[in-house]
């Protein structure tokens, strides 16, 4: 028996082959660029390995969010690190300098194998299983004055819907302050009162799903805070800036909506490492879509700047502190029509002019990035770099991959797809996609991002142009600008018959 049991043996590997042996693990790639992990998600089976490369210019590290977990030493460019997951589930990480804990900056996720929804520490579900006290206003307190006063740390503010005509100051750590409409529940200046929510200090206080408007400072104001979060907020015709953070560090800024502001619709300002990321918004009708002042390491991805003076403006200015601006990634944004120049005078725009009609501006900035963005329909400038309002030299900017269409929208026979003065050093232009002209004619052949370093050569027809902007006058004319159109309330909020 045991020989007609080896002879079927062998009679088997002789039809069929050896038997396979185990499967072998895989590895996955993931690039450490300046401000980003490339891709952001990573999906691989139990057992492969993801080998991280840091392919920035500056310093990096890889971090579990589960702390312990994993993570790396700092690593040089050029330097890799690797990590085997044995296990299915959600691994989120960050990089400790640009990111932290909570998708905040930089961050990116492994998801190992097929794990359900249910395991994802940052789903969609996530809201609805808080478990936190709640204070509803005004049922149990009238004022949001009065709950957030009344709150201790992990509360919950929630506001039914109405127009509550009021300013809030928030000092307490860890509130939610959330509306039960985000288009019925208002926060109303009354173009007398300066700023809508206030949060001064504390840190893990979230703002959502609710609309400030008419404040003559800002709508939201984020002051020396840290671990911030901005989600599904209307910020509409506030006289300076629509959501405002200062100071302040590991911020999320998604899924708003910024109208009708003096100065810009979003702004982060004064942070070295401010580890922010703005996403999924959508900025209409002010000065500047977004405005950065001295801000470095702000990542601004997947959001539409329409119909502004200027779409996306990092900047460098004296007024703040910790200048230069550093280390701002513009990524998959669409910036379109930014040629409007009627905004009423208020903050940045009183005292500083723009090249209106300009997708994105990047005055007196270092280390930026602008990749794969949609520009288009511009009078003059698709994107620009220029020195600062205060000579501050532009260096060592990136422009790669962006598609840059009509930027000479008013026909008036001026107007760069692709624009640099020649201040500064090492600002550089390679693969984007574009028809019109740029200045210095050609631009991406003259100053490619493999030829750096190389230092700037003057282009006098971009600075005369862009200096005849900036004195302000008093003469410009100024119009309020029109209302928004919104939906009258959110679907599922109670009351709400849309469909």
């Amino acid at each position: 028996m045991k020989r007609i049991v080896a002879l079927t043996a062998a009679v088997l590997v002789a039809l069929l082959g050896p038997a396979p042996g185990p499967a072998q693990a895989a590895s996955q790639a993931v690039g450490i660029r300046d401000n980003r992990f490339d891709p952001q998600e990573t999906r691989i089976q139990p057992g492969d390995t993801v080998v991280w490369t840091n392919q920035g210019a500056r310093t990096h590290d890889v971090t579990s969010d589960k702390r312990g977990q994993f993570s790396s030493s700092r690593m040089r460019p050029g330097q890799t690190f690797n990590q085997t997951f044995t296990e299915a589930g959600f691994y989120y990480y960050f990089c400790s300098v640009h990111g932290a804990r909570g998708k905040v900056g930089m961050w990116g996720v492994v998801v190992v194998g097929d794990p359900p929804a249910s395991q994802d520490p940052y789903g969609a579900a996530s809201d609805e299983k808080d478990e936190r006290p709640v204070i509803l206003v005004p049922k149990e307190e009238r004022t949001i004055q009065a709950a957030v006063d009344k709150a201790q740390e992990g509360a919950i503010i929630r506001i039914q819907p109405g127009v509550y005509k009021t300013a809030v100051t928030v000092k307490t750590d860890d509130l939610i302050i959330e509306g039960v409409d985000r288009f019925r529940t208002v926060l109303h200046g009354e173009d007398e009162r300066s700023n809508g929510v206030v949060v001064d200090g504390a840190r893990g206080v979230t703002v959502r799903n609710l609309t400030v408007r008419n404040y003559t400072g800002n709508g939201i104001y984020y002051n020396n805070s840290r671990d911030y979060t901005v989600a599904r907020v209307d910020a509409i015709k506030n006289r300076t800036y629509g959501i405002y953070a200062f100071d302040s560090y590991g911020g999320v800024i998604k899924d708003s909506f910024g109208w009708g502001s003096g100065d810009s619709a979003f702004y982060i300002g004064q942070c070295l490492g401010c580890s922010a990321l703005i996403e999924n918004i959508t900025s209409k009708y002010n000065y500047l879509g977004y405005s950065g002042t001295n801000a470095t390491g702000v990542v601004i991805r997947d959001s539409v700047f329409m119909n502004n003076g200027a779409g996306i403006v990092p900047n460098t200015l004296p007024t703040e502190e910790l200048g230069p601006n550093r280390g701002t990634t513009m990524y998959n944004n669409r910036v379109v029509n930014n040629n409007y120049e009627t905004i009423p005078a208020a903050g940045f725009s009183e005292t500083v002019g723009i090249p209106y009609g300009t997708g994105i501006w990047m005055p007196g900035v270092e280390n930026n990035v602008a990749v794969d963005n949609f520009v288009k329909n511009h009078r003059h400038y698709g994107i620009l770099i220029t020195p600062s309002a205060d000579s501050d030299p532009p260096m060592n900017n990136t422009v790669i991959g962006n598609t840059i269409i009509n930027s000479d929208f008013d026909e008036d026979g001026y107007g760069y797809d692709l624009a640099w003065d020649g201040t500064g050093a090492d600002n550089c232009f390679s693969g984007n996609k574009f028809e019109g002209e740029t200045g210095p004619p050609e631009i991406e052949t003259l100053y490619a991002c493999e030829n750096r370093p190389f230092a700037g050569i003057p282009f006098t027809p971009v600075s005369a142009h862009v200096a005849s902007f900036v004195p302000t006058t008093a003469t410009r004319n100024q119009e309020e600008p029109p209302e928004p159109r919104r939906p009258s309330c959110q679907r599922g909020a109670p009351g709400c018959k849309r469909p």
